[in-house]
């Protein structure tokens, strides 16, 4: 009787692309523009990277690919606000270089805060947002579609105006000393540097981080009926067998990283508890998998950097 309908709160959309990769890509300069990198570097904060390969390859390939692939480290620091509009470490990671920070914190339920590209992003309650003076817009908030009681303010800290002493740039500042004073527990990468984020000349090392450094864990999957996938079929099919084709691979991979006996050769169970079987089961064949899992604060351009060394 009622249209309760409201597109803000709709599942998010999974996108596949079918493609050629280019016959040649770069490892230290891959696409940016161009699908899938483009796909990977649109997100900026990944909590967990896992990949999973035949054992055969893996066998092959890893030890050579690992000595090649940048470690993977990110520090976690306490700071208030302010300190990152102070000096050096304004200058250092803001103005002139390039980090990626996410504060601890609930979206939607608790202030937190992130930087990337140069541009600080606050998520507010309301008594914070007034209390602050800053200016932003109204976001949704929970099941509440009307009700503003989340703010998000967002601030470009490179842009030519954001120097101390002028007026525009003084009034963030007040508000990050005397309203939004809380230190919190942030996660920091440097991007633009290779080498550890807390060295003895780095403006973060007064702050005593801590630094993390992710290794992934190994989990080793046999006798996994794998789908038989021909690229080529899929030239000429319609929207919706690429859709049915996209959709079954995904919740197939998304059993093999859960580690569901669904899709291991011979399994079988009371079809009342479970009707999965694998797509087009009769074609597919056991192999060994390797699943290899990295957790932690991890760049879209580590990510990119793997795929390419995989190519």
């Amino acid at each position: 009787m009622f249209e309760f309908r409201d597109e803000a709160s709709e599942h998010e959309k999974c996108y596949a692309t079918i493609g050629q990769l280019p016959r040649f890509v770069d490892p230290k300069q891959p696409p940016t523009k161009k699908s899938p990198f483009s796909a990977m570097l649109s997100h900026a904060y990944v909590h967990t990277t896992e990949l999973i390969l035949p054992r055969e390859i893996y066998n092959v390939i890893w030890e050579s690919l690992d000595a090649k692939l940048q470690s993977l480290q990110y520090a976690k620091v306490i700071l208030p606000l302010s300190s990152l509009l102070e000096g050096d470490f304004f200058n250092k990671y803001i103005k002139i270089g390039n980090v990626l920070m996410i504060s601890e914190g609930r979206s939607g339920v608790d202030d937190v805060f992130s930087l990337r590209d140069g541009i600080l992003r606050l998520e507010l309650g309301r008594e914070s947002y007034e209390k602050s003076g800053l200016t932003g817009k109204p976001m949704r908030s929970g099941g509440r579609k009307h009700a503003k009681e989340r703010y998000l303010v967002e601030i470009n800290l490179r842009l030519p105006s954001m120097l101390h002493g002028k007026k525009g740039f003084d009034r963030i500042v007040w508000a990050f000393k005397n309203a939004l004073t809380t230190s919190v527990t942030w996660l920091f990468c440097d991007l633009s540097s290779d080498s550890n984020n807390a060295d003895q000349e780095s403006p973060l090392k007064k702050h005593h981080p801590t630094i993390v450094t992710c290794s992934p864990s190994r989990t080793d999957h046999h006798d996994v009926l794998v789908p038989q996938i021909n690229m080529g079929d899929l030239i000429d099919a319609s929207q919706d067998d690429v859709q049915d084709l996209c959709q079954e691979f995904s919740e197939w991979i998304a059993l093999v990283s859960l580690g569901s006996p669904r899709v291991v050769a011979g399994h079988s169970v009371d079809p009342y508890l479970s009707r999965y079987s694998v797509p087009q089961v009769e074609l597919s064949k056991p192999s060994d998998l390797v699943s290899l899992k990295w957790s932690g604060l991890i760049p879209a351009r580590w990510i990119n950097q793997l795929f390419t060394l995989l190519l």
